[in-house]
């Protein structure tokens, strides 16, 4: 399988910390590091990110491959091009809707539906009865 570089997560509780890891794609983000490529710190102003560019670059040429926010970090460090976050959605599109001939269906009108009314103080009809 090709190596992944990922943000693997070693701040604690509401303290994000995150080291930048070469991972086989597989492997499960606690699990087994191959190498360890630098550190990236969001909360601290300004967020600082610090990675190897040799260690970098020489993985990239065997075949890793970048997860999304790996890759707009080195676009923003300038070891990559530049990702165009513009065109990037933040949120995943609203699944479709039914096909249009479900929604199209007309409702039963309601004058059909409801029983026709009974004149005032007739009360309700006689029932039939059987002799």
């Amino acid at each position: 399988m090709a190596p992944k570089i990922k943000l693997q997560r070693v701040g604690t509780k509401n303290q994000p910390k995150y080291r930048v890891v070469i991972q086989e794609t597989r492997e499960k983000l606690g699990g087994k590091v191959v190498d360890i490529l630098g550190i990236y710190h969001p909360r601290q102003e300004p967020s600082l990110f610090e990675v190897s560019q040799e260690k970098v670059q020489d993985w990239l040429k065997k075949g890793a491959q970048p997860t999304d926010k790996v890759r707009i970090l080195l676009g923003k460090a300038g070891i990559m091009p530049p990702v165009d976050l513009s065109a990037r959605t933040k949120r995943k599109p609203k699944k479709e809707e039914k096909p249009a001939e479900a929604a199209a269906a007309p409702a039963a009108p309601l004058a059909e539906a409801a029983p026709a009314p009974t004149p005032s103080g007739a009360g309700p009809a006689p029932a039939e009865t059987k002799a």
